[in-house]
Protein backbone atom coordinates (compact mmCIF):
# COMPACT_ATOMS: atom_id res chain seq x y z
CA UNK A 1 0.00 0.00 0.00
CA UNK A 2 2.85 2.68 1.19
CA UNK A 3 4.93 1.59 -2.37
CA UNK A 4 1.38 2.19 -4.15
CA UNK A 5 1.04 5.58 -2.21
CA UNK A 6 4.98 6.73 -3.32
CA UNK A 7 4.20 5.68 -6.75
CA UNK A 8 0.61 7.98 -7.11
CA UNK A 9 2.89 10.70 -5.74
CA UNK A 10 5.98 10.54 -7.32
CA UNK A 11 3.45 10.19 -10.98
CA UNK A 12 1.53 13.39 -9.65
CA UNK A 13 4.94 15.21 -9.02
CA UNK A 14 5.82 14.21 -12.39
CA UNK A 15 2.80 15.49 -14.32
CA UNK A 16 2.93 18.74 -11.97
CA UNK A 17 6.16 19.44 -13.10
CA UNK A 18 5.83 18.42 -16.58
CA UNK A 19 3.33 21.57 -17.09
CA UNK A 20 6.15 23.79 -16.15
CA UNK A 21 8.36 24.97 -18.86
CA UNK A 22 11.19 27.12 -17.43
CA UNK A 23 13.97 28.09 -19.81
CA UNK A 24 14.94 26.77 -22.90
CA UNK A 25 12.86 24.25 -24.55
CA UNK A 26 13.34 22.64 -27.89
CA UNK A 27 10.29 19.77 -27.70
CA UNK A 28 7.36 19.42 -25.22
CA UNK A 29 5.49 15.91 -25.26
CA UNK A 30 2.93 14.36 -23.15
CA UNK A 31 0.01 12.56 -22.49
CA UNK A 32 -2.44 15.31 -21.14
CA UNK A 33 -3.48 18.09 -23.14
CA UNK A 34 -6.94 20.05 -23.17
CA UNK A 35 -6.74 19.82 -26.93
CA UNK A 36 -9.09 16.82 -27.52
CA UNK A 37 -9.63 16.78 -31.32
CA UNK A 38 -6.53 15.41 -34.01
CA UNK A 39 -4.85 18.38 -35.27
CA UNK A 40 -1.43 19.74 -36.34
CA UNK A 41 -0.49 23.40 -36.50
CA UNK A 42 2.11 25.36 -37.48
CA UNK A 43 2.49 28.49 -34.86
CA UNK A 44 4.88 31.14 -36.43
CA UNK A 45 3.91 34.25 -34.13
CA UNK A 46 3.37 35.01 -30.53
CA UNK A 47 -0.35 35.38 -30.65
CA UNK A 48 -1.44 32.59 -31.99
CA UNK A 49 1.24 30.47 -30.22
CA UNK A 50 -0.37 31.93 -27.03
CA UNK A 51 -3.91 31.43 -28.23
CA UNK A 52 -2.51 27.51 -28.85
CA UNK A 53 -0.94 27.28 -25.60
CA UNK A 54 -3.95 28.36 -23.42
CA UNK A 55 -5.83 25.95 -25.20
CA UNK A 56 -3.48 23.08 -24.57
CA UNK A 57 -3.19 24.06 -20.54
CA UNK A 58 -4.63 27.25 -19.28
CA UNK A 59 -2.98 26.82 -16.00
CA UNK A 60 1.08 26.80 -17.16
CA UNK A 61 2.74 29.51 -18.11
CA UNK A 62 3.02 30.52 -22.26
CA UNK A 63 6.88 28.94 -23.00
CA UNK A 64 9.16 31.49 -24.29
CA UNK A 65 9.69 31.44 -28.50
CA UNK A 66 11.83 33.12 -30.28
CA UNK A 67 9.77 34.27 -33.39
CA UNK A 68 12.26 36.01 -35.31
CA UNK A 69 14.40 33.09 -35.62
CA UNK A 70 11.91 30.22 -34.91
CA UNK A 71 8.16 28.29 -35.51
CA UNK A 72 6.62 25.74 -33.54
CA UNK A 73 4.75 22.83 -34.78
CA UNK A 74 2.55 20.99 -32.76
CA UNK A 75 1.10 17.91 -33.12
CA UNK A 76 -2.41 16.75 -30.71
CA UNK A 77 -3.58 13.14 -31.48
CA UNK A 78 -6.99 12.98 -29.85
CA UNK A 79 -8.51 11.65 -27.77
CA UNK A 80 -7.82 8.01 -26.85
CA UNK A 81 -7.97 4.81 -24.50
CA UNK A 82 -4.38 3.62 -25.29
CA UNK A 83 -1.88 4.94 -22.21
CA UNK A 84 1.57 5.40 -23.91
CA UNK A 85 1.21 6.65 -27.01
CA UNK A 86 3.71 8.97 -28.28
CA UNK A 87 3.83 11.57 -31.21
CA UNK A 88 7.46 11.52 -33.14
CA UNK A 89 8.24 14.22 -35.50
CA UNK A 90 11.37 14.45 -37.97
CA UNK A 91 11.62 17.49 -39.30
CA UNK A 92 13.84 17.52 -43.22
CA UNK A 93 14.64 20.42 -45.03
CA UNK A 94 13.48 20.92 -48.09
CA UNK A 95 16.18 19.43 -50.81
CA UNK A 96 15.02 21.76 -53.65
CA UNK A 97 13.72 24.34 -51.59
CA UNK A 98 16.00 26.21 -48.60
CA UNK A 99 13.05 28.25 -47.79
CA UNK A 100 10.99 24.99 -47.28
CA UNK A 101 11.03 22.54 -44.28
CA UNK A 102 8.98 19.14 -44.54
CA UNK A 103 7.68 17.80 -40.95
CA UNK A 104 6.37 14.53 -40.71
CA UNK A 105 4.68 12.88 -37.58
CA UNK A 106 3.44 9.54 -36.87
CA UNK A 107 1.95 7.54 -33.60
CA UNK A 108 3.71 5.54 -31.97
CA UNK A 109 2.00 3.06 -29.61
CA UNK A 110 3.71 1.31 -26.95
CA UNK A 111 4.58 -2.46 -26.78
CA UNK A 112 1.58 -5.24 -26.49
CA UNK A 113 2.07 -6.54 -22.86
CA UNK A 114 -1.00 -8.39 -21.64
CA UNK A 115 -2.15 -5.70 -18.94
CA UNK A 116 -1.61 -2.50 -20.44
CA UNK A 117 -3.20 0.29 -19.07
CA UNK A 118 -6.25 1.62 -20.05
CA UNK A 119 -6.94 5.78 -19.33
CA UNK A 120 -8.06 8.25 -21.45
CA UNK A 121 -5.46 10.29 -23.00
CA UNK A 122 -4.06 13.23 -25.37
CA UNK A 123 -0.62 12.76 -26.80
CA UNK A 124 0.82 15.62 -28.07
CA UNK A 125 4.13 16.81 -29.04
CA UNK A 126 5.22 20.45 -30.02
CA UNK A 127 8.89 21.35 -31.56
CA UNK A 128 10.63 24.19 -32.50
CA UNK A 129 11.91 24.32 -35.50
CA UNK A 130 13.77 27.05 -37.57
CA UNK A 131 11.73 30.01 -39.27
CA UNK A 132 10.88 29.08 -42.86
CA UNK A 133 8.57 30.39 -45.20
CA UNK A 134 6.25 27.13 -46.04
CA UNK A 135 6.46 24.80 -43.25
CA UNK A 136 4.40 21.47 -44.51
CA UNK A 137 3.21 18.98 -41.89
CA UNK A 138 1.86 15.72 -42.99
CA UNK A 139 1.45 12.20 -40.84
CA UNK A 140 4.36 9.56 -41.79
CA UNK A 141 2.10 7.07 -43.83
CA UNK A 142 3.75 3.69 -45.47
CA UNK A 143 4.97 4.25 -48.52
CA UNK A 144 4.17 1.96 -51.44
CA UNK A 145 7.48 1.17 -53.70
CA UNK A 146 6.71 -0.15 -57.13
CA UNK A 147 8.62 -3.24 -58.28
CA UNK A 148 11.86 -2.47 -59.57
CA UNK A 149 12.58 -3.03 -62.75
CA UNK A 150 16.17 -3.77 -64.49
CA UNK A 151 17.63 -0.62 -65.97
CA UNK A 152 18.88 -1.50 -69.96
CA UNK A 153 22.62 -2.84 -69.95
CA UNK A 154 23.73 0.52 -71.58
CA UNK A 155 21.41 2.94 -71.87
CA UNK A 156 23.61 5.12 -74.20
CA UNK A 157 23.27 2.26 -77.19
CA UNK A 158 23.16 4.10 -80.58
CA UNK A 159 21.56 0.71 -82.13
CA UNK A 160 18.48 0.73 -80.37
CA UNK A 161 18.04 4.79 -80.64
CA UNK A 162 18.94 4.41 -84.18
CA UNK A 163 16.41 1.63 -84.44
CA UNK A 164 13.54 3.78 -82.18
CA UNK A 165 14.18 6.55 -84.34
CA UNK A 166 13.28 4.84 -87.60
CA UNK A 167 10.16 3.59 -87.03
CA UNK A 168 9.00 7.08 -85.89
CA UNK A 169 8.09 8.96 -89.24
CA UNK A 170 8.90 12.70 -88.87
CA UNK A 171 7.77 14.84 -91.95
CA UNK A 172 9.90 17.42 -93.09
CA UNK A 173 9.66 20.79 -93.22
CA UNK A 174 9.12 21.05 -97.21
CA UNK A 175 6.72 18.75 -96.76
CA UNK A 176 7.90 15.09 -98.25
Amino acid sequence: MKTTLSAVAALILAVSASAQVVGKWDKLEGQHSRITERRAVVVADEAAWEKVWKEHDQNAPVPAVNFSEESVVAVFLGETNTAGLKVQIVVQKDMLDENRLNVFYKEVRPAAKPFAAAMVCQPFAMVKVRKASVISIEADGRLSIPEKKAAPANPRDTAKVRALLETIQIPSFDGR
